[in-house]
Parts: structure tokens; C-alpha cells; sequence
């Protein structure tokens, strides 16, 4: 069984007091050295960088943090060392049930636990959390997105997964979360950031309305060891070719209409095989997500070695929970329109790398590139500052990176440059949004309403100002320190 599953079974059937604390930071594996993590000479480059406004050394780090969180895991063969990390689930259970407990309570907290983490896919999530825009901005609720409904086949193979957590949603598994269309994605935090969220119980929402009303605590201050990360893979069958679609810059920044990849023409094809590699096949994907048609296009095929990429073994699908493999089969069977199995493979196409070394936060993400030079397409300035780290394992230089730290447009300082990952992003917000801009606001009590937190919100609109922490739009809830997954995934308190 890989280690994330014994490790986090431990940390959350433990009592309180010892699920706690530095049990985590103890037994899970530590970012690998060398890749500037933590390092005090880089983050006190990072913070003068970006005072001076200096994208190249904060790019530096981002590409140094991507290459060394891809790294091979040691103790989790074929995966990367972050898949072994405890996951937001994990920090989001609920409790474990008093000693002593009746069988009873013991078993209704055990089903609980099972079930913890957020009762929509992380699309509805991102949706949820928009508020009103006016009529000289771009809101965030674009229109006419494409509905994913779960396949039949995933409903009757997996019934609790798929019933137990909304219509239409699949609950988050003990490995994967479901985004609600064919990614398929993992949320992990360091173990500091897994040790800080139990510890302080940020995890419950009751934590959270006794630091915003009763102490009068402004805003949460996170520890520096806090990082977290959203990562997506892509299904990718055994035998044959899969098509995965690709960003080539279609429409300019301040397109306002729904831009995600259903709608991208240009499409490249993976064969695990190797037999097809170099050439150009015309291939498809896409099944039933309405209102949009199968994607067809001819596209070159690559091979595994371009991507990061794992294999799933029996052991892997063996420690994976039914909402697992829901979640797998539902993105398979969207994409080729077959299930998911030993055997098949997840390609990365896609990663946040979210850390706290720096009070502004240290934001980077990646999507992966058929132009990893970025000289075609509009997307030179994605491939910008890529450092040379020949210890790095794996293809990290077929991705490109965008950095978010927070530093004003060149040509007017109280903007934002755009600054988004084309495939997690566009799937839920427009084309002309910042990270920064977006986690900055993030925050308790959670509403689209006045006074509360939430993403363009009536109080701060715009998707692309340069707000800082003091704007007076922030002034009526409690900022949770660039984190929305805590405000997302906070518990409410048990049904009497």
C-alpha cells in the first residue's frame, strides 16, 4: 500500500492529541534538497525581488520549486515524492470519535470521516465562490460551460461515490479529488501545512467563526513551511492513442466568454506504445459533456517520456478507495469512452506550486506545452528565466510556468498581469484573472455578498488590481492567508 494511505489513516484515527502537532512533519518525506525551498539566501531574494518588481528571480525559484516537487518519490515507486503528502481531505476530516465511544458513534464518525471534504467538484467550488461583477468588469461566472454527467457505467459500478456526496458530483477519494470534468486532481500540503490545519483545528468551521466574532483576530498568519499544491493528471490509455487538447493563445486577455479546453481546436496524441511517436493521426475526444460536440483533429503523437507520467500498477489500483476509482473511470470514460484500469496511465498536464516562504506568497503553475520554448503561439514569455538544474529528473522543461507573486504590471502599478494556468483556471474563471488577485481575497465568513469573502465580490472587483492586505474591501472578514481550501473545505459542526 503506497505510504500517503497508511499515513494518513493513522493521522486521522489517532485521538486529537496525538493526531496532532508534528506527527506529520515526522513520518512523511521532506521537499527534496536543492531545488531552493526554504532556502533563507532565496527568500530573502524573493522578498527583494519583489519589491523591485523583478519576475525574473521569483520565475527562477517557481522553476526550481516545479522541477524539485516531480522528483521521484522513495518510498511510493513510479510516483512523484509529493503523491506520499497527506491530502486536503485528510486535513479536513472530521475528528476521530472520544475514547470510549459507543459503537454506535463510533461507527457514525467512521462513515463521516469516509465522506469528509467539500459536497461539490472543485469546478462548482471555484464557481460558488464568485460574487457580482458590474457592468465595466469581466465576471467570473462566464456562461454556456459545459455540464459533465456522470456516465452510466461509473454509477453502477461505484453507487456510493456517486450518490453520496450531491446529484451529479463524485465524492473526493483517499488519493484523487474531483474536479467535475475529465482532469483529474490531487490537492497535497506540506506536512507543516497538514501539522498546522489539525493542529489548530482550521479544519472546523466553528475554529473559524471563534477567530472572525469572539477573539476578533483579523487574519490568519500561516506558518513559512506551509505549501500547497493542485496538480492534474490526464487519463491516458495502454493500448492505442489519447488525444489531450492544447492551449496555442486563441483568444486575447480580456476575452469575457467561457474559454475552456472543450473549446480548444488543437489537440496532441499520446502513445504509450512508442509505435506512432513523431507522426500525425487524427484522433478524438470528448463524450457527451453538453452542450459541446466530440473534438476531432489531426494532432502529433508524443511519448511517454515527454510527459510526467505514472503507470498504474495492481498495487496502486488496490489502495485506491471507490471514490478513486469513480473518479478515474468518470475521467476515462469522458475522454476515450472506456474505463480506467490497471495498466493505464495519468500524464501531468498541469500543477500549482502555492508556498508561504514570503509574506506576498510564493505562486507558480504549470501546464504542460507541445512548444516548451514557448516561441510559437504567443507563449515565449511562459518559457522566460528557465534555470539549468541537471540533477533534475524527468522532462520538467516540456512545461512552461507562469508566476503570480503579487508584482504590479509593468506599465501601471495598481494592475495585475494576467496570470493563469490555461487548463485549471479556464475551466471556472476568464482568461483575464491573477492568481495573487484571486487567493488574496480569500477569507471567513465565505459569501457572495457585501462584507464577505469571496471572488469579485461588491466589495473588490476588479479581477486584475493590485490589492494589498489593507484595502479596505477586505475590512468585514477574516482573511485566511491566500487559502481558499480553508474557508472550501471547513466542516460545520456535528447535527444534533
Amino acid at each position: 500500500m503506497p505510504r500517503r494511505a497508511v499515513i494518513i489513516a493513522a493521522c486521522v484515527l489517532l485521538p486529537m492529541a496525538a493526531a496532532v502537532a508534528t506527527e506529520a512533519v515526522a513520518q512523511y518525506p521532506s521537499f527534496p534538497s536543492g531545488y531552493g525551498y526554504m532556502d533563507p539566501f532565496e527568500i530573502e531574494q524573493l522578498n527583494q525581488a519583489v519589491a523591485a518588481r523583478d519576475h525574473s528571480t521569483v520565475r527562477r525559484h517557481g522553476w526550481k520549486l516545479w522541477a524539485g516537487i516531480m522528483q521521484p518519490s522513495t518510498v511510493d515507486p513510479g510516483w512523484p515524492f509529493w503523491y506520499a503528502w497527506p491530502n486536503t481531505k485528510a486535513a479536513f476530516a472530521p475528528p476521530p470519535p472520544p475514547l470510549g465511544a459507543s459503537p454506535a458513534n463510533a461507527t457514525e464518525a467512521s462513515t463521516s470521516s469516509a465522506q469528509a471534504g467539500p459536497k461539490k467538484s472543485l469546478i462548482l467550488l471555484n464557481a460558488g465562490r464568485a460574487g457580482q461583477s458590474g457592468a465595466d468588469e469581466i465576471p467570473v461566472n462566464v456562461q454556456n460551460v459545459p455540464t459533465y454527467p456522470i456516465p452510466a457505467p461509473v454509477s453502477a459500478a461505484y453507487p456510493n461515490a456517486t450518490t453520496q456526496c450531491n446529484v451529479g458530483n463524485i465524492c473526493d477519494g483517499s488519493h484523487f479529488a474531483f474536479n467535475g470534468d475529465i482532469m483529474i486532481a490531487t490537492e497535497t500540503l506540506s506536512p507543516a501545512g497538514f501539522d498546522w490545519i489539525r493542529g489548530q483545528h482550521a479544519y472546523e468551521q466553528v475554529t473559524l467563526d471563534e477567530w472572525h466574532n469572539i477573539t476578533g483576530q483579523k487574519d490568519l498568519a500561516l506558518p513559512q513551511p506551509y505549501l500547497v499544491t493542485k496538480h492534474m493528471y490526464w487519463p491516458v490509455k495502454k493500448d492505442g492513442i489519447t488525444a489531450i487538447p492544447v492551449w496555442h493563445s486563441y483568444h486575447p486577455d480580456d476575452y469575457p466568454n467561457y474559454a475552456g479546453y472543450e473549446t480548444w481546436p488543437d489537440l496532441v496524441a499520446v502513445d504509450p506504445t512508442g509505435q506512432s511517436v513523431g507522426k500525425t493521426v487524427q484522433v478524438s475526444y470528448l463524450r457527451a459533456p453538453a452542450p459541446w460536440p466530440t473534438v476531432i483533429a489531426s494532432a502529433k503523437v508524443y511519448g511517454l517520456q515527454d510527459f510526467y507520467y505514472h503507470q498504474v500498477t495492481k498495487e496502486d489500483w488496490q489502495s485506491f478507495d471507490e471514490n478513486d476509482k469513480a473518479i478515474l473511470n468518470a475521467s476515462s470514460y469522458w475522454a476515450y469512452g472506456a474505463p480506467f484500469g490497471e495498466g493505464d496511465y495519468l500524464v501531468t498536464i498541469a500543477m500549482h506550486i502555492n508556498t508561504r516562504e514570503i509574506p506576498t506568497w510564493a505562486l507558480q503553475s504549470v501546464f504542460w506545452s507541445d512548444v516548451p520554448d514557448g516561441g510559437s503561439y504567443g507563449l515565449a514569455r511562459y518559457a522566460q528565466d528557465r534555470p539549468d538544474l541537471p540533477q533534475a529528473k524527468g522532462p520538467w522543461k516540456h512545461y512552461l510556468l507562469v508566476d503570480a507573486y503579487g508584482i504590479p504590471d509593468k506599465t501601471n502599478p495598481d494592475r495585475l498581469p494576467v496570470a493563469t494556468n490555461f487548463y485549471i483556471e479556464l475551466v471556472s474563471h476568464p482568461i483575464g484573472t491573477d492568481c495573487n488577485n484571486c487567493h488574496m481575497r480569500a477569507g471567513w465568513p465565505e459569501a457572495s455578498q457585501a462584507g464577505a469573502s469571496s471572488y469579485q465580490n461588491p466589495d473588490c472587483r476588479k479581477l486584475l488590481e493590485a490589492f494589498s492586505p489593507s484595502n479596505a474591501c477586505f475590512a468585514k472578514y477574516s482573511r485566511t492567508d491566500f487559502q481558499w481550501i480553508i474557508p472550501d473545505r471547513a466542516i460545520p459542526p456535528p447535527k444534533q
